[in-house]
């Protein structure tokens, strides 16, 4: 056990050390962060250096007891390195400045958590300003101490070249120094190795692979804030290859990712955002350079955190948040950002309304729909009428007999009972009108009888024309959705029976309408059904709520604690995951053997998953792709489809291209698509078999597709088979309890 622990406390620390590296460039990834410990050995002194830094703030700061999550994703070792590396570079190693070493460590953990408490006070990201003040704050205090020397290898070059000509290890590390390159590809090289206090040619092209690697769109803003840079500077009339001195360059680069990607969802107007603000990075860095050169201090990459950290607040001040999209959830990469972000709007655009069910069970027409001919207009124009028809279109039966009256009671709906459409308190009924005789309106009282329910949050709803005496609640009494309210009447405004449907934001009775949708409905043209999420039903069309299904309800009702093992069939692997809850409340599948999370609601109507995070080699990413969206109901025909985001479902190779146009334009597309293949019984199914399928296509050619079948059986899902390619894995359900 104390193996065990040993372990795991190594990886931990090994993890904190990388993602202190990658962190630089906003990224958490192990192969960029090898890359950049790599190139800061160029120069061992200088990435010994760094690499001691980080290690011991990053222990520091863990005695301490600071958050064990900030420290492993290496929130306090990303200026470390900075530190670091600044100190080798410019300061001679000897006993004496071993002691300062620790103690400006030490120093930049205390600014750190001082500017980290500051800033996250008005939301902002403390960047590398603890660098740069524990830089000051060095380089200002050694000029006094006469036995800390600086290290004039770097002012008289020729001597070092000479000095190093004979290392092959030098000779390796500045093999491509002198490569016949374009000018501005030669400092984008320098300027990314500079970046690490580094001048190897080969030291940037290392970076770039492994930003390449990292993030597509990371590179190529990263291209486009040097270009503006090399571009203004040439306009400017300043020197571009001051672009390679103490981190000019880098400004530009750490701006444009920043700026484009990481802090604001990568699309057309971040990039625009770029554009604009590098000019004023220019202003600002070289009136830093002038102000700081007066007491021979270095600006660093201080002007890039000004800049950013400036526009930042200057967003988070907006009344409207229009085009620049701050990012709220941080998955430090920007593809797996815009991907998921570009299907979470298209899939859960709506997810903050409250999900409103039709007032009634059974299927109805939509007799006048919003912007309707007749009431539905001005104000009250976003409200709905609903009626019974028969299979000729008619809202009543006919007489049985020449001595039969004609009347309401001859109507489908009259006397039909209606529900609540969602949770919430009665605040109000009018129970005083009478029913009109057929053909008369009631002007007078031109709601007739009526029940406005309280829904919280600002939202009401109003079901008018109901029947005298049929209320079956009171003012005051909560109800639920479904919850039985009265019946349908013909009382007031209301020429034949029908309920008149409506949402408002204020109690008041025919108060101005609300635009808003019903969260799940089947629609029917002639014999076809077809699913309705989150729309308004439209003028004559004829819908239903969806009835969801006993079996289908227990099977996916994953509830907190429950424990969930699959068998692989004619093996004995078994995989156990168990369903848990997180600190905002949201329900997630987990598999401690895969390390892998799958988040999901369940809202009694459907099941789908929000987001994954894990290996996409385990079966939990498969059950997540195969169950991604599922209608709790069983109807036989109606597809549920629905749209994966790119970053876990695509081909590697058109992906990669993928990526580097994803914040403008989406040309694949990964579709999902659920079907019921099979039923014991279609009023009380014991036994369901669903076909699911994703496939992700260029244009309209399909590249890539797996196949999924769910079988539920005795309350429960019974085996999961996966078809993907010419191979089948079949993983029966061995206790979901």
């Amino acid at each position: 056990m104390n193996t065990a622990l040993e372990k795991i406390k190594t990886n931990y620390l090994i993890q904190c050390l990388l993602n202190s590296y990658s962190l630089m460039f906003f990224s958490l990834d192990n192969v960029f962060a090898i890359c950049i410990l790599v190139v800061t050995f160029f120069t061992p002194v200088v990435g010994f250096s760094g690499f001691m830094c980080v290690v011991l703030i990053n222990v520091s700061a863990y005695i301490i007891g600071f958050n064990r999550d900030e420290i492993l994703k290496g929130v306090f070792g990303f200026n470390a390195l900075f530190l670091g590396m600044a100190l080798g570079y410019e300061f001679m190693f000897n006993g004496t400045f071993l002691l300062l070493f620790i103690t400006s460590t030490w120093v930049l953990l205390l600014i750190t958590v001082w500017i980290k408490g500051l800033f996250s006070s008005y939301n902002l990201p403390f960047l590398s300003f603890p660098f740069i003040i524990a830089y000051w704050f060095v380089s200002l205090a050694s000029s006094n101490l006469s036995n800390i020397h600086l290290d004039e290898t770097h002012t008289y070059i020729i001597n070092e070249l000479a000095r190093n000509q004979a290392s092959t290890f030098y000779q390796v590390v500045h093999s491509l120094d002198t490569i016949n390159i374009t000018p501005f590809a030669l400092i984008y090289f320098k300027t990314l190795a500079g970046t690490f206090f580094q001048s190897s040619v080969l030291g940037g092209m290392l970076i770039t692979v492994g930003l390449i690697y990292f993030s597509r769109i990371a590179f190529s803003l990263s291209l486009i804030g040097f270009g503006l840079a090399y571009l203004f500077y040439s306009l400017f009339g300043a020197n571009v290859n001051d672009l390679n001195i103490s981190l000019q360059g880098s400004n530009y680069i750490f701006l444009a990712i920043g700026i484009g990607c990481f802090f604001l969802i990568p699309n057309t107007y971040s990039y625009l955002t770029v554009i604009i603000l590098t000019p004023m990075l220019i202003l600002v860095l070289m009136s830093f350079e002038k102000i700081l050169f007066l007491f021979q201090l270095k600006a660093f990459s201080f002007s890039f955190s000004f800049i950013c950290t400036a526009f930042l607040y200057t967003l988070n001040q907006r009344w409207f948040h229009k085009h620049l999209q701050v990012v709220t959830i941080q998955y430090f990469s920007a593809e797996k950002t815009i991907y998921k972000y570009l299907n979470s709007i298209q899939r859960f655009k709506n997810e903050h309304l409250l999900k409103i069910s039709l007032p009634f069970a059974g299927e109805w027409n939509v007799s006048q729909g919003y912007d309707g001919k007749i009431t539905h207009l001005g104000d009250w124009s976003k409200a709905l009428d609903f009626v019974i028809l028969d299979s000729k279109n008619n809202t009543y039966r006919e007489p049985q007999s020449y001595n039969e009256r004609f009347s309401k009671e001859n109507f489908y709906c009259y006397n039909k009972e209606v529900y609540a459409p969602y949770d919430g308190y009665v605040y109000d009924i009018i129970n005083t009108v009478e029913d009109n005789d057929i053909g008369d309106m009631d002007t007078q009282y031109n709601w007739g009888n009526t029940v406005i329910i309280n829904h919280l949050n600002g939202l009401f709803s109003q079901i008018s024309h109901l029947k005298k005496d049929s209320f079956g609640v009171f003012i005051g009494q909560y109800v639920t959705k479904g919850t039985y309210l009265a019946t349908c009447g013909n009382s007031g405004r209301s020429p034949e029976p029908h309920i008149h449907f409506q949402l408002q934001t204020i109690p008041t009775v025919g108060a101005k309408t609300l635009a808003y949708p019903i969260s799940y409905f089947i629609e029917r043209n002639g014999q076809h059904k077809t699913l309705k999420i989150s729309e308004v039903p439209k003028k004559d069309s004829n819908i239903s709520n969806v009835l969801v299904n006993e079996l289908l309800i227990i099977g996916f009702s994953f509830l907190p604690g429950q424990k969930i093992s699959f068998q692989k069939e004619n093996t004995n692997i078994v995989i156990a995951w168990e369903v848990f809850t997180d600190a905002w409340n949201r329900l997630y599948i987990y598999c401690a053997e895969s390390k892998s999370y799958a988040y999901f609601v369940n809202d009694g109507v459907m099941l789908y998953f929000t987001d994954f995070e894990g290996d996409k080699k385990s079966l939990l990413f498969n059950f997540y792709l195969a169950e991604y969206r599922q209608l709790l109901g069983y109807y036989d025909g109606i597809k549920v489809q629905d749209n994966v985001p790119l970053i876990h479902f695509n081909n590697k190779i058109i992906q990669f291209f993928q990526d580097f146009v994803a914040p403008f334009y989406l040309f694949t597309k990964a579709n999902y698509t659920s079907a019921f293949s099979y039923t014991d019984n279609i009023y009380a199914p014991q036994n369901l078999i669903i076909n699911t399928e994703i496939e992700t296509k260029l244009f309209n050619f399909t590249f890539k597709k797996i196949n999924f079948e769910i079988e539920l059986k005795n309350r429960k899902i019974e085996r999961f088979t996966i078809h993907n390619k010419n191979n089948t894995e079949t993983f029966l359900n061995i206790s979901q309890s």
